[in-house]
């Protein structure tokens, strides 16, 4: 038999973005496209340059998704 080995935070990899399959590669693109269009609407741009007009806070998404 193959050995038991406990899984934790200090154990998983993280795979390189070019890694992840196409179709979600292709759907992280999207997720990053949506958060940078609302980021940007805490800014305003002037004659006088550009300024941030509020913070921002990172939405968070409750729902966990399965994968596989």
């Amino acid at each position: 038999m193959g050995s038991k080995t406990d899984v934790d935070n200090n154990n998983i990899m993280i795979p390189d973005f070019g890694e992840l399959p196409e179709a979600d590669r292709q759907e992280f693109e999207s997720h990053v496209e949506d958060l940078s269009r609302k980021m940007l609407l805490c800014y305003r741009k002037t004659r006088q340059g550009v300024t941030r007009q509020e913070e921002f806070t990172l939405p968070v998404n409750d729902k966990s998704k399965k994968i596989g």
